[in-house]
Order: C-alpha cells, then sequence, then structure tokens
C-alpha cells in the first residue's frame, strides 16, 4: 500500500484494514519523526509541486527549481522542496528523486539568490524585552499580566512560539527557577531539557498565574473579557502578542514570534557569550545559527576590534519608544 503524507491523515478513521495496520503504525511513526510545522511546511510544498506537474524524477525536479529561481523565489523554498521530495520518498520506501543533477541546480540556485527572501528578523534584545515587559504589566489587566509573562520566559529561555505553545503550568518551577520544555524542534526524541528563568520573570509568571487562578493545564491562554478560558494561545497568537507588544516599546523591522529569541542571542553575544554558550542557550543543533543572528555583535568583539583598536563594544541602547 502506497503511504504519503496525505494520506497517513487516514490513520485512525477506520477506513485502514487490518491487515495494513502494521504498515499505517510505521508509516504514522515515520511521519511524527518530523516537527509539525516542518510536516505542515513540507505538505505545502508537495502541493506546489505537484501543481506545476513536473514528473518526481532527478531532471524533473532539477527543472522546476529554475522555474521557482525564474519566479524570484528564495533559496530556502528551493531547499523546502527538496527536502519534502526526499522525505516523501523515505516515507514511501521509494528512491530518492533528488539526484546529481538537482543537487547542482540547487548549489547554483544558493550562489545566484543570495540576499532573496524575507530575510532575518529583527531581534528583540534584553533592554527593549524588559520595557515591553513593563508596559505590558503597567496595564494591570489580566491580558497585560499574561504578556509580560510570555515576553519574559521567550526572552528568558529563547522559546520558539511552537515550544511556549505547548509550556503547561507544570513546566515551570517557581522555585528553582526554571522551565522544563519537554519537545522541540531540534529535540525530536522528546529528552527535553531546561532552561534557566531569573527572578524578575519568576515574579511574572507568579503574578499572571495567582491573577489568573491557575494550578494547572496550559500556561498562557487566551482571556476574554477579562477572564482566562481553557484553550491554550496558538503559535499564530503568540507571534501576535509579541509583535503588538514589542513595537508598542519602540521595536521596529520585521518583528515576529522569532524576535525574542534572536534579540537573545544577541544580547548574549554582546555580553561576551562563546558561540557554544549561545548554542546551549538556544538549544541549536550547531552554533552557525546563533552566530549568524549576532554576527554584528560578534564582528564587533572580534580579533581586530580589540587588538588593533582596543576596543570594547558595548550595545547602544534602544531608541525610546
Amino acid at each position: 500500500m502506497e503511504t504519503d503524507i496525505r494520506s497517513l491523515k487516514r490513520i485512525g478513521s477506520g477506513t485502514v484494514e487490518a491487515s495494513a495496520l502494521p504498515e499505517w503504525a510505521a508509516a504514522d511513526l515515520a511521519r511524527a519523526s518530523i516537527a509539525t510545522n516542518t510536516r505542515r511546511a513540507y505538505a505545502a510544498a508537495l502541493r506546489k509541486f505537484e501543481r506545476a506537474a513536473y514528473p518526481e524524477t532527478d531532471a524533473g525536479v532539477a527543472a522546476y527549481l529554475g522555474r521557482l529561481y525564474e519566479e524570484g523565489r528564495s533559496f530556502a523554498c528551493a531547499a523546502q522542496v527538496v527536502a519534502a521530495l526526499r522525505f516523501r520518498a523515505k516515507l514511501r520506501g521509494q528512491p530518492s528523486p533528488v539526484g546529481t543533477a538537482t543537487a547542482r541546480v540547487l548549489a547554483g540556485f544558493r550562489r545566484q539568490a543570495q540576499g532573496r527572501g524575507r530575510g532575518q528578523v529583527t531581534g528583540v534584545r534584553w533592554e527593549q524585552a524588559d520595557r515591553a515587559m513593563e508596559m505590558a504589566e503597567g496595564r494591570g489587566d489580566l491580558r497585560g499580566l499574561r504578556d509580560a509573562a510570555i515576553l519574559a520566559v521567550a526572552s528568558d529561555a529563547l522559546l520558539r512560539v511552537s515550544e511556549m505553545t505547548a509550556l503547561d503550568v507544570s513546566d515551570v518551577s517557581l522555585t528553582e527557577q526554571t522551565v522544563r520544555i519537554r519537545h522541540s524542534k531540534t529535540d525530536q526524541e522528546g529528552e527535553g531539557s531546561v532552561q534557566y528563568l531569573g527572578k524578575p520573570t519568576v515574579e511574572r509568571v507568579r503574578v499572571w498565574l495567582d491573577a489568573a487562578g491557575l494550578t494547572a493545564g496550559a500556561l498562557f491562554r487566551a482571556v476574554r473579557k477579562g477572564q482566562p478560558h481553557g484553550e491554550r494561545l496558538s503559535v499564530r497568537s503568540l507571534r501576535k502578542i509579541i509583535g503588538k507588544r514589542t513595537r508598542a516599546a519602540g521595536a521596529s523591522g520585521r518583528l515576529s514570534g522569532h524576535s525574542l529569541r534572536v534579540g537573545s542571542a544577541q544580547s548574549l553575544a554582546t555580553a561576551g557569550a562563546s558561540l557554544v554558550e549561545m548554542q546551549v542557550a538556544g538549544r541549536w543543533q550547531s552554533p552557525a545559527m546563533p552566530g549568524r543572528y549576532a554576527q554584528g555583535q560578534l564582528a564587533q568583539q572580534g580579533a581586530v576590534a580589540r587588538l588593533r583598536y582596543g576596543t570594547e563594544w558595548s550595545s547602544p541602547e534602544p531608541p525610546a519608544p
């Protein structure tokens, strides 16, 4: 029986014969090996590839990438198509359609398409994050207290929005000043990790929990008519909250749910953290990503700045709102 990303949705629907269950179970486990957001992105990329009606062969994929380049798409878009096709082939137990021709076209795409795409998000560093928290909680309403706690936890623990939406009250230890991340993009095995929270962050979480009367379940929830509701905030809602609160505090540029994570990496670099320390703090798989986020701060503390000019660089204060 052929299995792919779309057909996997049928598992548990009662439409699969008993004799096929072991195969479906294996396919479901394979599907669970990647993050939910990645599965969605792969599915979208595959739909576009199929609509374009290119053959699922090395030559066909290479030709499709050429079309994407001519349309002005970014390298990330092309790389996602290739990754999705490889994953689907693996899921089906078939040879990958990605071969030498595709690899060469993708390499050329990368060189020629530099600068395309939306670019790096704007980082919201510690000082500006603190200002956004103070402004949010300054209103004194439940939504403001919640948002201040969201900003504080995300900034201290360098959380992805997908990690924040999954947090439960039990994941935060107010006495040990920690938050437990049970599952993340780079922790597909679900081993989990524990991140430190500063005293001001712990206090903001405590105030939010007390005001909302929460003792269990989702940590960050919707607030309607001044009262908390049972459903946890979605990734989309968290992105909107972070964007709204940080803009109100004077942040500008391309802000997203990732901005606090990027900004904390930049603040760590400014404070003198090594790339390995930044990697550990943000749970990145390699130091390359935090190095990219903080390349400006790292350059200003590099060998030429220190040894030729003897400078000690400190981050400028963000503009007042």
